[in-house]
């Protein structure tokens, strides 16, 4: 008898030493998710002062649950968390900001997910990058003020790839170094990310416009060139030279991309 109530008190003296799980709160926003089980999900979350992380939310999918719609795309949440062996756990959920309009026009939402995509590809674990979380705030913003979506993708690309170390050479010639003068036609080299002068015959073309139109989106902010209309032509060429830009960043295309293509082109 002795000696169980000796082993009793040590178990119970272990127990009461041992540190409790302290809960901690975290500014996120949700940029992936998948299910887990019947009701619960594992998100991916994006915090201005943790990078990226993932967090469990358990009985997410159960018409009662509390956090419900809290943890839902397109909105910026404070989280209360509890540390988990693998993932933490959300234990509480309070909107900040909630972007409504964009969730309403499938062309906008599908350049939000995108753009999700490519902050989130580019942020690693548990390492902050605010610059990268503002970009995607931005796009967002944009995108619910009715800026034309194509300009947001392409915007949000080439502001990435400049974060990210890895902009395009735009100004003068990767092979020779000479700047193009107005009109001239150009080459665009996918593997170096830049252009080159159409006597090196290396890549495909690249119209004076395109060049114009990429110069601008790194110039200038975006809403200075909301109003800004331009033939089909430039748009698709930018389209294509940013599109492989990004796959050499990545080592290969964001899954969202040709959805977002897709729905922009119907």
């Amino acid at each position: 008898m002795a000696r169980e109530i000796a082993v009793l008190f040590v178990v119970n003296a272990t127990l009461l030493t041992m540190p409790a799980r302290q809960s901690t709160t975290s500014l996120a926003v949700v940029t992936s998710r998948f299910r887990l089980g019947e009701a619960d999900r594992v998100l991916t979350l994006l915090s201005p002062s943790r990078g990226k992380f993932k967090a469990i939310a358990k009985g997410v999918r159960k018409p009662s649950s509390r956090l419900g719609g809290g943890v839902e795309p397109f909105a910026e949440v404070d989280l209360a968390l509890v540390p988990g062996r693998t993932f933490d756990t959300v234990t509480q959920v309070r909107s900040v900001r909630v972007w409504l309009g964009l969730r309403s026009r499938l062309s906008s939402t599908a350049v939000a997910w995108y753009v999700a995509e490519l902050v989130e590809r580019a942020t690693n674990e548990e390492q902050p990058e605010p610059d990268l979380y503002q970009l995607l705030l931005h796009a967002w913003d944009l995108l619910e003020a009715g800026a034309p979506d194509w300009l947001v993708a392409r915007w949000a690309e080439l502001a990435l790839l400049d974060a990210a170390g890895q902009g395009p050479e735009l100004e003068v010639c990767l092979t020779c170094g000479r700047a193009p003068i107005a009109g001239e036609a150009l080459r665009w080299d996918d593997e170096g990310a830049g252009i080159r002068c159409d006597s090196h015959n290396h890549g495909g073309a690249l119209s004076s416009d395109a060049l114009r139109l990429l110069r601008a989106l790194r110039r200038y902010a975006p809403e200075q060139l909301v109003a800004l209309t331009l033939p089909g032509g430039p748009q698709r060429e930018v389209g294509g030279a940013l599109r492989s830009a990004v796959t050499l960043l990545f080592g290969a295309e964001p899954k969202s991309r040709t959805f977002m293509d897709e729905v922009l082109a119907s």
